[in-house]
């Protein structure tokens, strides 16, 4: 054994690879150590033999459903939004499968699929009550995958700066997809740690920042960006999924190009993606397109306040319609 050191010792070459090696696997040691398991709050619902974490606030009619961005941790991204909200009627968020409290997410699960847990669902929390669809960027091409199959009682959809069916294709060069070497880089970085290892010289201002953080450190983000690029991005024109809402109210509010005046490369794409999502306002009969003004792509953090009105003016809206309806068919039977 004494042997075996001083061999090692004399060779400067071998002491410090091992010296690297015994230090990796103490900080990895370490990293197990200080990782910690959060139980989130909220219920559960099946799909697939998969579990899906929901949270709902509130009592009574409408139901709106929020749906995250790509990526995006449903906690973070409504929470905030969620608390501001009125309790007179219900609101709902969940983790897509591969976040938050939810299962991990098949790196084969397509868009579709997304679309049908969503719809699944809104019909295990609302049934046939009427629902406002609230969708964030990617959430979008979810939302309108669901709102096309015409199977719950969607009675007003919001886009919060709702990515495009085509964007890839649009923004070629400027905006394009994440890239295998992203996703490949993720998994090399959860098998060996990296960003575990790393996370332990952070210093955390809440429980939700640590969990963030073990999270995109580790294989169900790898999982979830896998099955993205299983689908080779968004490079399908609108036109090809005939979609076509009807007199569906619909409110596509958009980011403010202005916002990205100091970042050339996104700023450089405001015109396209304006055009973007004015074709996804065309999509009914009945539909707003709003600039939501000093807000970027991350809307609800630059402008929550924007989105808690539209919502409750939707609100509003649905409630009214419903009493005409109510009303209509009262009459009707009276005659």
């Amino acid at each position: 054994m004494f042997s075996l050191y001083r061999r090692v010792a004399s060779n400067k070459l071998l002491f410090t690879i091992s010296l690297i090696i015994i230090c990796y696997f103490i900080l990895r040691g370490i990293a197990w150590y200080k990782h910690e398991t959060f139980v989130l709050p909220g219920e559960y619902f099946s799909f697939q033999d998969k579990k899906v974490r929901y949270l709902c606030q509130g009592s009574g009619h409408p139901y709106v459903i929020l749906e995250p961005g790509f990526g995006g941790d449903s906690e973070e991204e409504w929470s905030f939004i969620v608390n501001q909200l009125p309790s007179t009627f219900t609101t709902c968020y969940y983790d897509r499968l591969g976040h938050g409290g939810s299962d991990d997410v098949p790196t084969t699960f397509t868009t579709d699929q997304k679309a049908q847990l969503q719809e699944s669902l809104i019909k295990h929390i609302a049934g046939d009550s009427p629902v406002i669809l609230v969708a964030k960027s990617y959430g979008g091409i979810i939302a309108r995958r669901t709102a096309a199959r015409e199977s719950i009682n969607l009675a007003a959809l919001i886009l919060l700066d709702s990515a495009h069916e085509n964007q890839h294709e649009v923004l070629r060069g400027i905006f394009d997809p994440i890239s295998d070497t992203v996703k490949n880089l993720q998994y090399i970085n959860a098998a060996l740690g990296l960003f575990e290892i790393k996370n332990i010289f952070n210093e955390y201002d809440s429980n939700m920042s640590k969990r963030l953080a073990q999270y995109y450190a580790g294989f169900r983000w790898a999982h979830v960006l896998s099955t993205y690029r299983n689908e080779k991005g968004f490079f399908t024109p609108l036109e090809d999924f005939n979609y076509d809402f009807g007199d569906l109210k619909l409110v596509v509010m958009s980011h403010d190009r202005e916002a990205y005046a100091s970042r050339p490369r996104f700023y450089s794409m405001g015109e396209k993606w304006a055009e973007m999502q004015q074709s996804l306002a065309m999509l009914s009969n009945n539909s707003e397109h709003i600039i939501v003004k000093g807000s970027t792509h991350d809307m609800m953090g630059d402008a929550p306040e924007a989105i808690i009105a539209k919502i409750s003016e939707t609100v509003e809206y649905v409630n009214t319609q419903f009493i005409r309806n109510v009303t209509s068919v009262s009459d009707s039977t009276d005659s």
